[in-house]
């Protein structure tokens, strides 16, 4: 559902093609990428993705510039972006412009109840909206390999032209539109033969509107767990290869937090990907 980890989804981390070996591990996605071209389609627990990803070297081992085009089309809104990432050794210059258009938007007046209870209520009044809005973030992302552990953190500031009091199905909180920062970090265990898991947390600071009317800005702190692994239903054969993901990201006892369908404060995705190169 969201572009972050789907739009994460779009990090070295979780984007690596697969190498040309027949026994690809099943934590291949930790490892930098290959070049090419590829196509990459993601099924998720509640929408779809494709991207088209362009990867060259500037440096062959030590620098590379990937372009991507991206569509996801989900339960709640349909996304469209371009994507350009820079990568030198363990760092990563990115950036992203794209338009959201939320076809089941909650935007609530100033004190009025937005907890997950009142947003099912209004799905199943149909009391909701649509609104469309331009986007745009700056990231810089940094890996740490610490075999067997492999620390991936990333710094995003992002500007959105969304509705003031909205709730973000891509974040799972409420915030105003504008500027908002959030710095996140996942520590992989990581087994060839498993995969890699680790604990993920994120701060986030976002413009909120207060039930009088003013505005200001919050701190929130979330936090989870991610899997990665490769199924193998794809034969890694000239760079293609699949990638099933799991996150869980929970914010105990705010109310507001969460998507409002599973009723808990819990943000869960499940993707599979299926990773094709084209040249």
């Amino acid at each position: 559902m969201r572009r972050g980890f789907v739009i994460a989804l779009g990090s070295c981390a979780f984007l690596a093609a697969a190498s040309a070996r027949a026994e690809l591990p099943r934590d291949y996605f930790l490892d930098a990428p290959a070049a090419g071209t590829y196509s990459m389609s993601d099924v998720y627990n509640v929408g779809a993705q494709q991207s088209l990803e362009n990867r060259a070297h500037l440096e062959e081992g030590m620098s590379m510039l990937t372009t991507r085009l991206s569509g996801i089309a989900s339960y709640p809104y349909a996304d469209g972006s371009i994507n350009l990432d820079a990568r030198v050794f363990l760092f990563t210059l990115g950036g992203s412009a794209g338009y959201r258009h939320v076809y089941r938007n909650h935007t609530f007046e100033p004190g009025e109840d937005s907890s997950r209870d009142a947003r099912n209520d209004r799905e199943s009044d149909g009391d909701f909206d649509s609104q469309g809005y331009a986007y745009g973030e700056g990231r810089l992302r940094m890996v740490i390999p610490l075999d067997p552990f492999f620390l991936i953190s990333t710094n995003t500031l992002r500007w959105e032209d969304a509705d003031d009091n909205s709730f973000d199905w891509l974040h799972a909180n409420k915030h105003d539109g504008g500027r908002l920062f959030k710095s996140e970090a996942t520590l992989f265990f990581r087994h060839r033969d498993l995969g890699g898991i680790g604990p993920y947390a994120r701060y986030m600071n976002v413009p909120r509107t207060k039930s009088d009317g003013t505005h200001d800005r919050r701190d929130e702190l979330h936090y989870g767990l991610v899997f990665g692994t490769r199924p193998g239903w794809v034969r890694p054969r000239g760079g293609n290869a699949d990638l099933f993901l799991l996150q869980l990201v929970f914010k105990f006892g705010d109310e507001d937090f969460g998507l409002h369908p599973y009723r808990l404060p819990v943000y869960p995705l499940a993707v599979y990907r299926v990773v094709m190169k084209l040249f």
